[in-house]
């Protein structure tokens, strides 16, 4: 199995937008984006200030990192993150190495993101990745399921707590 990451091509937006609506993944990729249509994540993706970095295994789309920078005057990252369904048992190692490809290609202090608090899946991946939780922020995303706004925990990811998970799972097998 061969893990590979890349910017991904404008022809390849759509293979994306329809592999996050056939997993009904829109609320865990992106919950501050929501759901978009065709139309309006081509243009999101098509961006210039927007890095769409594919994770592909075996050439196959596996998974998406989003990320925007803070600010101009800044080198944090705001990330968004999707590990398709059928590669969820892989998603860490996927995740892990998406962020070695953002620190080892841009200029990039840190990464970060703010997660529903009630998004247990995406707070164990982001955590065996190298996110570490900084703070909430008290009822900033509304919940379908639970009907009322929800808390969000914000995680970091630097070079140092990725080379620390990294080394956690080397020291799982």
């Amino acid at each position: 199995m061969e893990i590979t990451y890349r910017i991904i091509r404008p022809a390849e937006y759509n293979i994306f937008y329809e592999l996050i609506n056939q997993d009904n993944s829109w609320w865990a990729f992106s919950p501050s984006l929501g759901q978009l249509s065709a139309g309006d994540w081509n243009a999101y993706c098509g961006n210039e200030n927007i890095l769409c970095l594919g994770c592909f295994v075996d050439n196959a789309p596996a998974g998406l990192l989003q990320g925007t920078a803070f600010s101009n005057a800044s080198r944090a990252m705001r990330i968004a993150v999707i590990a398709f369904r059928e590669y969820a048992k892989i998603a860490p190692a996927m995740m892990r190495g998406a962020a070695d490809w953002v620190f080892a290609s841009i200029d990039c202090a840190c990464m970060f993101g703010e997660i529903p608090s009630t998004n247990r899946h995406v707070m164990n991946l982001l955590q065996k990745t190298g996110f570490e939780k900084q703070g909430s922020i008290p009822e900033l995303y509304w919940s379908d399921a639970k009907q009322k706004f929800v808390n969000a925990t914000i995680v970091v990811c630097t070079p140092e707590s990725l080379r620390k998970a990294k080394s956690d799972a080397d020291l799982d097998i």
